[in-house]
């Protein structure tokens, strides 16, 4: 869907298609370049990171397999509580692989930190993170790697795989939306 088809919803267009698709091949060498004598677990969080890792994917240069987590982050008054809960684990054995954790957005950082002790408590030999967006403000993951595609605003962002109430992931440029829908 182009954002012209919700054009009334949206505050204004942060990256095109173009940019992402771009980035996204840039991730993915920079990733190679970490991984290039292993085979990855690229562990996409579902369900805003599916278009994300699966475009990842496609543009990394070599072997990787792909595993899906789905967790449900809760927040009150719009704010995360840091309360967490697993909603489908994986299904592989990630115990001495590098394991890259896919998400769409870092947003406070809590999720993401639930998620990096949960997969160290499986032993994997190394974990790194992808993300393609990092609001301001976001806690830093001291001890892992991780690579950024786009620091962006504040704002509630919509489009390639993240969503409003199930809405907007089918959108292939990344925007924000606007107050009060």
């Amino acid at each position: 869907m182009d954002a012209g088809h919700v054009a009334d919803d949206l505050e204004t267009v942060i990256l095109t298609e173009e940019q992402i698709l771009a980035r996204v091949a840039a991730l993915a060498a920079e990733l190679h370049e970490r991984y290039a004598d292993a085979t990855p677990v690229m562990i996409g969080v579902l369900g805003g990171a599916a278009t994300f890792t699966v475009d990842l994917a496609r543009a990394y240069p070599a072997q990787a397999e792909i595993a899906w987590m789905a967790i449900k982050s809760y927040a009150t008054r719009n704010r995360a509580s840091g309360s967490v809960r697993l909603r489908k684990d994986l299904e592989v054995d990630i115990s001495g692989r590098d394991v890259i954790i896919v998400d769409g957005v870092i947003d406070t950082g809590l999720t993401m930190s639930w998620l990096i002790s949960n997969l160290a408590q499986r032993a994997p030999r190394s974990i790194a993170v992808c993300a393609l967006l990092r609001k301001p403000d976001t806690a830093r993951f001291a001890d892992t790697p991780t690579h950024v595609g786009f620091d962006v605003g504040p704002g509630l962002i919509v489009g390639y795989g993240l969503d409003y109430q199930g809405r907007y992931r089918n959108l292939r440029c990344a925007a924000v939306l606007k107050p009060g829908l």
